[in-house]
């Protein structure tokens, strides 16, 4: 079933009552409390609020990093909950992108290389890698800085990188800390 929009009735995310509570007794702390969230599909959402609002918590739930205390998420109608840890590592490879505020490239690769990081994970062929990782350097305006290494880069260049390696896998969700 469609919408008229063209759109997947499921949504992409589904966040239904979660929770995440760290510690417990008189030192537990309620980092998200009760939240309920449908994203659909080619839909953006920014979540703003004050440093320890539980936004970061919320990234990482998200993310597929943490699992949620209490309460039901579904990623493109699978419920992460019941998922191995295996399950979890493949579709945080295939189906979730990260931008991350650090940008988290590896100092010694090229940005070609840090491209095609997911992809290696990922299992894909040599070929294709370098082919896809070079599509993603372009799109985003970097394909002649694809052998520098980060060092080598402005900040502004090491993020674009950063979003490329995101976008290589044409994930399912994409998740910016601090875009």
């Amino acid at each position: 079933m469609s919408l008229n929009d063209g759109r997947s009735a499921v949504p992409v995310v589904k966040l239904t009552d979660i929770t995440q509570v760290y510690g417990t007794g008189d030192a537990a702390v309620h980092a998200l409390r009760g939240i309920s969230l449908d994203v659909a599909q080619g839909e953006y959402v920014a979540i703003m609020g004050p440093s320890g609002s539980g936004k970061s918590t919320l990234m990482n739930v998200l993310g597929c990093l943490d699992v949620a205390s209490s309460g039901t998420y579904r990623l493109a109608g699978n419920d992460v909950k019941i998922l191995e840890e295996n399950q979890l590592a493949r579709i945080r490879n295939r189906q979730i992108g990260f931008v991350f505020q650090s940008f988290n490239l590896v100092p010694r690769m090229s940005a070609l290389a840090n491209v095609e990081l997911p992809l290696v994970y990922g299992r894909v062929g040599r070929a294709e890698r370098r082919e896809r990782a070079h599509e993603a350097l372009d799109s985003v305006g970097l394909s002649s800085r694809a052998n520098h290494q980060p060092q080598e880069l402005s900040g502004g260049q090491q993020q674009r990188v950063a979003i490329a390696r995101a976008l290589v896998t044409s994930p399912t969700l994409l998740l910016a800390d601090e875009p």
